[in-house]
């Protein structure tokens, strides 16, 4: 029985969707269920306590223009959909596999809370994570070919970046911005103490 096609397999993966995040318009074009279908799941997941009032909150999907705009917010889409193309690999440059995203999405989270604590913002740039909506965003940007990875020549890293981005800087990781006096600034260093 093939249960992709199941009834009953796009509820729960709808349902597994919104417990993760997903704004409602992005929900109905994975499991091509109803506005109507999705609403019911928003209000049974109500009734069992759970919030899902955010999944509504909008149900504008983005694209890199407004994804991608600095330097710090292409360093987050690299390592996101860095961990996204690990975990599914070449399939996941030609569609979009929710299962692969979820998890990376799950990792970039755990990445960042790790991270926080111990860096200091890059100049006085504000950025919010990226939600799951994001990431499918970011991924289906990929998987249309608006979207990929580079190889910078200078650093030897690779980098996310998409056609429709709103920054011009090429490789976030050896991008140094400019001070107030036009000076370029120090890379930052991090020190760990000895164990």
């Amino acid at each position: 029985m093939n249960t992709r096609n199941n009834p009953l397999h796009l509820w729960v993966h709808a349902r597994e969707m919104a417990l993760m995040g997903y704004v409602t318009r992005i929900i109905i074009l994975e499991t091509g269920l109803t506005d109507k279908q999705v609403r019911r799941i928003y209000r049974d997941l109500e009734d069992d306590g759970m919030d899902v009032s955010k999944n509504r909150a909008s149900n504008a999907i983005k694209s890199g223009a407004s994804l991608v705009t600095n330097q710090l917010s292409k360093l987050h889409a690299s390592l996101l959909m860095g961990f996204y193309r690990q975990i599914g690999g070449r399939p996941v440059e030609s569609s979009t596999c929710i299962a692969a995203l979820n998890r990376a999405y799950r990792m970039y989270r755990a990445a960042i809370a790790e991270i926080a604590p111990v860096s200091s913002p890059m100049g006085k740039e504000a950025f919010q994570m990226f939600t799951i909506s994001d990431a499918w965003c970011l991924a289906s940007e990929m998987r249309s070919g608006d979207a990929m990875f580079e190889h910078c020549c200078d650093c030897g890293c690779e980098f996310f970046t998409s056609v429709n981005q709103a920054t011009g800087i090429h490789c976030p990781h050896c991008f140094q911005p400019q001070n107030a006096k036009g000076a370029a600034m120090p890379a930052v260093e991090v020190f760990a103490e000895p164990a």
